[in-house]
């Protein structure tokens, strides 16, 4: 690991922050606010465009010779923090909010009052209930319940060729079955379309009323050993609309299934070595209950190397509700922002040693902090249940079949920064 950098801030130059949008923020708005874009991903992936951004924010560093640049994101005064320690600094935080104003015109085009672009006192009480219901820190009292919905999902899936409809409609499946106790399919093209627009920071009125009469008649009538019943049996305050937050949860698990179970395997099938261990692991449990998924450290190490190579949320956009030092000589002002760049962290040598490697078994031992449910007081309140059903998917996939990588090819010596799971074909090889 090199030296450290000084502690102070520069100001990057206005040509230096143009570079910063072409860079930085004009690939954020084309990838996708919320839902991904397929074609700019496909682009992106054949030109290798992401190495071209880790490029430039370590020229930035290099030409500054520090880690806190001030600059422009997209028309905001903002701190780009590229500083380890810093980083922590911004993220245990009690004077920035993950509420800034283009995240939160995006995503409450679909789910308003969701605990993700809330601050102040709503925050307070939404925060709460979301920890409540998803059980964060632990393992869901319906742990088991959503393992058999896992197991006979995964139990559906043959042998043959894999590819992403078939990863997205098993998203859709056991998300839904563990958030609304059912099948709800009419919800999915709803959910899908108001996705799509909150791109455009737009609403599709007919769409979201659908949804929301949906949501309200599950909550009415919830099944038994799923979100929305639990959400359903607490009193929630007055500032916690409970629709919008499960929303959000629909979105996100259905999200994390269909992205990174594929991309996890597709990483494993490409490391012979490392899907024999993996595989070893698995089939060595005498059955894959609840418990016996969350005692897998090797592919529990997987999951978390494909979360920290293809680091789902690579920016970390806060806004400070106050004006406040970050550290000594590093004052705040209100309303301006703070900009975590946890993709280019994820993968800067100077932090990681196999920084652009596959390495679980780095992963398993003593390692760096890593960000991609972000950390601290505004981590992911779902961290827990995504990572055991993300974990339980890969471990009942895994404990069926082989995985034989078709494409695209990924270079184990260099992986790329980006990696286009809508064109992956994976081959399932029953033993």
């Amino acid at each position: 690991m090199l030296e450290a950098m000084p502690l102070g801030t520069r100001r990057a130059s206005w040509w230096d922050t143009l570079r910063l949008q072409l860079f930085v923020s004009l690939p954020v708005v084309l990838a996708g606010l919320v839902a991904p874009t397929r074609w700019y991903l496909a682009w992106r992936c054949r030109h290798d465009a992401g190495r071209a951004t880790m490029r430039f924010l370590a020229s930035l560093r290099e030409k500054y010779g520090c880690e806190l640049l001030w600059t422009w994101f997209p028309l905001r005064r903002t701190l780009l923090v590229l500083a380890p320690e810093a980083i922590e600094a911004v993220l245990a935080s009690k004077d920035n909010a993950g509420d800034p104003a283009i995240k939160k015109r995006a995503l409450s085009r679909f789910a308003p009052g969701s605990v993700i672009v809330s601050s102040g006192g709503e925050w307070e009480e939404r925060r709460p209930f979301n920890e409540a219901v998803l059980d964060f820190g632990t393992l869901h009292r319906h742990h088991e319940a959503f393992g058999a919905v896992v197991a006979r999902e995964v139990g559906q899936v043959v042998a043959g060729e894999l590819r992403f409809p078939q990863f997205q409609a098993l998203g859709q499946r056991i998300s839904q079955q563990v958030i609304l106790g059912a099948l709800r399919p009419d919800m999915n093209a709803q959910l899908a379309c108001l996705l799509a627009r909150s791109n455009l920071l737009l609403r599709d009125r007919k769409r979201f009323a659908a949804l929301y009469r949906e949501l309200e008649g599950a909550l009415s009538e919830p099944g038994a050993e799923c979100l929305v019943a639990d959400a359903a049996a607490r009193d929630a305050p007055a500032a916690v609309p409970v629709a919008p937050q499960i929303a959000f949860w629909m979105f996100v698990l259905k999200d994390a299934i269909e992205l990174h179970v594929p991309r996890t395997l597709a990483l494993i099938a490409a490391h012979p070595e490392v899907q024999r261990r993996a595989r070893d692991e698995v089939r060595g449990k005498a059955a894959l209950t609840a418990k016996a998924v969350s005692a897998l450290p090797y592919l529990d190490a997987c999951l978390r190397e494909q979360l920290r190579l293809w680091t789902p949320v690579p920016l970390l956009l806060r806004r400070a509700t106050t004006t406040f030092d970050l550290r000594e000589g590093v004052r705040v002002a209100r309303e301006q922002q703070i900009l975590v760049h946890a993709g280019f962290y994820h993968r800067d040598p100077r932090v990681f040693a196999q920084a652009d490697r596959f390495a679980p078994d780095a992963a398993m031992g003593t390692f760096p902090a890593t960000y991609f449910f972000s950390a601290h007081r505004q981590g992911c309140a779902g961290r827990s249940l995504v990572t055991f059903v993300l974990t339980a998917t890969l471990a009942m996939l895994l404990a069926r079949f082989r995985f034989e990588l078709q494409g695209p090819a990924i270079d184990t010596a260099r992986i790329a920064y980006l990696y286009d799971h809508f064109a992956l074909t994976l081959r399932a090889v029953g033993d």
